[in-house]
């Protein structure tokens, strides 16, 4: 089979959402085209969406088929989508360029994904409008009432709602109100191009959430217009963001005819325990955010590991997450389970491990007792929300399962372990500990997590069993400490090295 390319436009330019994703391509032997890094704008800062489209043109050519993030292509990257300051009209015509595509290549497909805008429950504006450090949490307080009082229309929402509306400057709620709108505005007009045509498959994640919100009410409303619309089939609107370039890369290799249907079986641990849990940021339990996954890829749940082409080991510890990043202890930790680790050595299935006791990072608890070689498991996750570690593992396990390169595969599980385990777990808080991130400047930042990380890491991919897979340097992608990025390179039998 000739070797296919798709081009995409990730959410923005980090290792997790282009580098990795485009190593995930090349284990199914094929090509993701991406821009520079550098022209995927920096964290605040917008990417040249007029440098994107030119690039879109040039080498859509080549490509077999297409994966778009609306937020790249149309504010510029995800972050920006919640403060850049562009009129509705302006924004709109950036959708042009699908038109103009589908046009040119009408039997190539066209897949995209954009983030319903996210609500965070906290008063940092990194990645915020810059009011949110003094209103954020009352935002979020407000926007939460707001809607529960709206769908259960108890009063205590009502007086909390009114409350903490009243906290919040008339100017500060109308702005907010307003980007809110337009940005629902765009994605209408999104639904719009599915329904005539122009995008083949749109996935609407809800970015950092929970169960109620402005955001909740909005997806409300997108499900009412996709069910009126008969457009089930090709729109899907669940928790997540980052990783949906991952899930939309395999659908579309199957589409393309590289890669057919998957059948995944689940080997759950704390049965109890994850049919209760609804995990930190999401607005469902964590099983049907799974089960989301599992069919945004184009994978088939199943019921046993006899029918499974691979088996998804969910590790919990309790009901609830924890969170790394925000120092989040376990609410309810328990001991590991000695007859679930067992179980793992006897799965006669290639397995993958689907870390969730915490977000923001993997379980040490967990990994310290593995009764298994972590370079047997077909892949692993652990990173930053549930969705984003269920979708970019679903993807991998497709693609290893498949007929994938086990060398590249092997590198990027490696790649998955270092950062989901060993730093976000691990380093970043000692990394924390040592230097205050709010009073250092990025080369500090950077040095002292060099003198931390590197030998200790080159160690332990040695101990562990990835030979030939080599740490060479690492660095900050926005100069702060929440995300790694890993420069590796791969020795294969051959003797040809592999970079990423």
């Amino acid at each position: 089979m000739v070797k296919k390319s798709i081009l995409a436009l990730p959410v923005d330019g980090r290792p997790v959402t282009r580098e990795q994703v485009q190593l995930l391509a090349r284990v199914a032997d094929c090509e993701l085209m991406c821009p520079a890094v550098e022209a995927l704008g920096y964290f605040r800062e917008p990417a040249d969406r007029n440098h994107l489209a030119q690039w879109v043109s040039e080498y859509g050519e080549a490509a077999d088929g297409f994966i778009f993030s609306i937020d790249m292509l149309v504010y510029g990257g995800l972050v920006p989508s919640r403060f850049i300051e562009d009129s509705e009209s302006s924004l709109l015509e950036h959708l042009d360029l699908l038109r103009n595509l589908k046009q040119r290549f009408p039997d190539r497909p066209v897949y995209a994904f954009c983030a319903t805008m996210r609500l965070s429950n906290n008063n940092e504006n990194e990645e915020e409008k810059l009011y949110w450090a003094d209103y954020g949490e009352l935002i979020w307080r407000w926007s939460y009432h707001s809607d529960r009082f709206d769908c259960l229309g108890e009063a205590e929402d009502q007086k909390w709602a009114d409350m903490t509306q009243a906290m919040i400057p008339e100017q500060i709620r109308q702005d907010y109100l307003a980007t809110r709108a337009r940005n629902f505005s765009v994605t209408c007009r999104v639904l719009q191009l599915v329904e005539a045509g122009v995008i083949d498959r749109l996935i609407l994640p809800q970015d950092d959430t929970a169960e109620y919100g402005f955001n909740i009410a909005e997806r409300r409303k997108l499900q009412s217009m996709v069910d009126k619309r008969d457009l089930g089939d090709r729109v899907l609107i669940y928790p997540g963001a980052d990783e949906v370039i991952y899930t939309l890369l395999v659908h579309q290799l199957q589409t393309l005819g590289v890669l057919p249907t998957t059948r995944l079986a689940l080997h759950l641990h704390q049965t109890d325990a994850i049919e209760r849990m609804v995990a930190r940021y999401e607005d469902r339990p964590v099983l049907e955010s799974i089960r989301c996954q599992i069919a945004a890829a184009g994978a088939e749940l199943v019921g046993n590991n006899s029918q499974a082409d691979a088996v998804i080991a969910v590790h919990t510890s309790g009901p609830e997450q924890g969170d790394w990043a925000m120092e989040q202890p376990l609410p309810s930790p328990s001991e590991n389970d000695d007859d679930w680790l067992a179980s793992l050595a006897d799965t006669d299935r290639p397995l993958a491990l689907l870390d969730l006791a915490y977000a923001n990072g993997g379980d040490p608890q967990l990994m310290e007792a593995l009764p298994i070689p972590l370079p047997a498991l077909t892949a692993y996750a652990g990173w930053n929300t549930a969705s984003n570690s269920i979708g970019s593992l679903v993807a991998q396990v497709c693609i290893a399962v498949n007929g994938g390169s086990p060398e590249h595969n092997r590198h990027l599980l490696a790649i998955r372990l270092l950062d989901d385990w060993r730093y976000q777990a691990d380093f970043r808080q000692q990394l924390r500990r040592q230097v205050p991130e709010a009073a250092a400047d990025p080369v500090r930042l950077l040095d002292a997590l060099e003198e931390l990380y590197l030998e200790q890491a080159r160690e332990w991919l040695q101990e562990e069993g990835f030979d030939g897979i080599h740490l060479d340097s690492l660095y900050l992608p926005w100069q702060r400490s929440f995300e790694i990025g890993l420069r590796t390179t791969v020795v294969e039998p051959s003797r040809e090295e592999v970079t990423a």
